[in-house]
């Protein structure tokens, strides 16, 4: 990650995607992002990353 690069993290408390949760999906590698407020939420062991 730069300096200019962002990390920010939600709890799966504040919301849970998965494939009922009424988000757009987007694949990305290995995983899939969720399309949420305008930007990207991927799982990441007990919480999101933004991506």
């Amino acid at each position: 990650m730069s300096a200019t690069d962002t990390h920010a993290e939600h709890t799966v408390a504040e919301h849970e995607h998965g494939t009922d949760c009424g988000h757009e999906t987007v694949q990305h590698g290995d995983h899939v992002d969720y399309v949420h407020d305008g930007h990207k939420h991927a799982v990441h062991d007990d919480h999101y990353d933004e991506h």
